[in-house]
């Protein structure tokens, strides 16, 4: 009976053994396609270009420590270039997009940013940046090794950081990270460059503070416009809870670094409430009145972090009470 057990545990660590091969030999044959596929975009778009160019790829660490496979296009001369991520490629190339497509996507996106001049004439000196300089609002505990690299002013259990934006249009946001060696070379610190950041943000991003229902209400939209049932509400919310953003819906969670966006929200809402940092492109304000547990709150963060959310959209866990009299801010949960 003994040697049929041992023969037994043998047979299921051969098979445990097995499975983990197998497992690594799927891994490293996907790193495989993938990488060939990196291969192929870098040769291809090379082609595309009469003249001589550098076409390279290099990691890049991205929010929450993510590291990103980034390709550029660098010409002669020019020392500026966009970034184009190949990981999110890819992943349109797995959904069925033609590589083709998607070098043909690249060259003129790149091409388009050299016919309206967005890199060549940026500079990057202090006084041509004073007005360009923006923040965003990232986790502090997810973001150790990028912080290392970069001024920044702590907020609870967050991190305000600064970028200067390069564009803002159709294609999206095109900025640069304000590292400790671009401060250093401008000779200044922290506290400018949020004094700068807050007053350049208001500006170019405005916040959008709209009900949830309002938020659902366009979401119901664009279902209709693609042929789809909208979803049935179970009941109505008596206190409902607001959305809180920037104009683009990109990197909206630091509108709650406003001036006076805590007041504004308390005459809304109607007094005390809590911020649900939903991700770093938006939170939500939810009435102290509304009878629901700092428990609950915390796993609806949770929820939401754990299945909603890409891995470089996370902010924080945690649970904020705004407190009216007080005017302040704190983590409860």
């Amino acid at each position: 009976m003994c040697a049929e057990m041992r023969d037994d545990m043998e047979y299921y660590e051969f098979v445990d053994e097995m499975a983990e091969k197998i497992k690594m030999c799927a891994e490293m044959r996907d790193d495989m396609e993938y990488y060939e596929f990196v291969d192929e975009m870098a040769e291809k778009i090379k082609m595309c270009f009469g003249k001589e160019v550098a076409v390279e790829v290099h990691k890049v660490i991205k929010n929450n420590s993510l590291e990103y496979d980034s390709l550029t296009i660098m010409e002669t001369g020019k020392s500026i270039t966009p970034n184009f991520y190949l990981q999110n490629m890819y992943q349109k190339y797995i959904d069925g997009t033609g590589i083709d497509s998607l070098v043909s996507e690249v060259v003129r996106i790149y091409e388009d940013s050299q016919r309206q001049n967005t890199y060549e004439n940026l500079s990057m000196e202090y006084e041509d940046c004073i007005e360009k300089i923006v923040m965003r609002l990232i986790s502090l505990n997810k973001n150790k090794k990028l912080l290392e690299d970069m001024p920044y002013i702590r907020f609870l259990d967050m991190a305000v950081v600064f970028y200067c934006l390069v564009s803002n249009d159709e294609d999206g946001i095109a900025s640069i990270r304000i590292t400790n060696e671009v401060a250093k070379e401008w000779q200044t610190d922290t506290r400018e460059l949020y004094t700068l950041a807050l007053k350049n943000s208001e500006r170019i991003f405005e916040e959008k503070i709209m009900p949830m229902s309002e938020v659902i209400g366009m979401f119901d939209v664009q279902l209709q416009e693609m042929g789809l049932k909208k979803p049935a509400l179970k009941r109505e919310c008596l206190y409902e809870p607001y959305v809180v953003t920037n104009n683009m819906g990109i990197n909206g969670a630091s509108v709650i670094l406003y001036q006076d966006i805590f007041k504004r929200l308390a005459e809304k809402i109607g007094g005390d409430f809590y911020i649900l940092p939903s991700s770093i492109h938006e939170v939500l304000a939810m009435s102290a009145k509304a009878g629901l547990t700092k428990e609950e709150l915390k796993n609806m963060v949770k929820e939401v972090n754990d299945n909603c959310l890409l891995p470089d959209e996370y902010l924080s866990d945690s649970v904020y009470r705004y407190n009216k009299t007080f005017n302040s801010l704190e983590i409860v949960a």
